[in-house]
């Protein structure tokens, strides 16, 4: 892994949904377990989002191995990212904050006043997202609810 360094973000594509598949379901499976059966009858729902997200999402990769992955939707003034996801080994190497900081940038160009993001209930990601900024604004169905304004990076001060 001698090339870590060497990450690109590039769009995704119709070629990267096996990706997306193959990162959601070991989340859900090492994450949200008593989940996994809800997520699996949902399927449908879950495709018809990645194949209408594929404009917006972004991939990461070391090299020429796919590593990770954002998307997000846009309602209104407002971005929600909908996942994001990075390959364990890949993990702490600034890849999620790299994921991250194009989805802000990305929702503040499409004049996107406010990011926000939902995390399951006892995610240390949520530390993650805390330390980028994001505020805790409320708890819904075991999910933690955080949100942060994109204001500061449409006008640069």
């Amino acid at each position: 892994m001698d090339n870590w360094h060497d990450i690109h973000l590039l769009p995704g594509k119709p070629a990267d949904l096996p990706l997306i598949f193959q990162l959601e379901r070991a989340y859900i499976t090492d994450h949200e377990p008593q989940n996994v059966q809800a997520w699996q009858s949902a399927m449908h729902r879950h495709l018809e989002q990645w194949v209408r997200c594929l404009p917006d999402t972004v991939v990461a990769a070391v090299g020429d191995e796919k590593v990770g992955y954002m998307f997000w939707e846009k309602a209104s003034l407002n971005a929600t990212l909908a996942s994001i996801h990075v390959k364990p080994d890949y993990r702490r190497r600034a890849i999620g904050r790299l994921l991250l900081a194009r989805f802000e940038e990305n929702a503040a160009r499409l004049g996107c006043e406010i990011a926000e993001l939902h995390v399951f209930e006892g995610n240390p990601a949520i530390h993650f997202y805390e330390a980028a900024g994001y505020t805790v604004i409320g708890n819904a169905n075991s999910y933690v609810t955080l949100s942060k304004d994109l204001d500061v990076r449409r006008n640069p001060s």
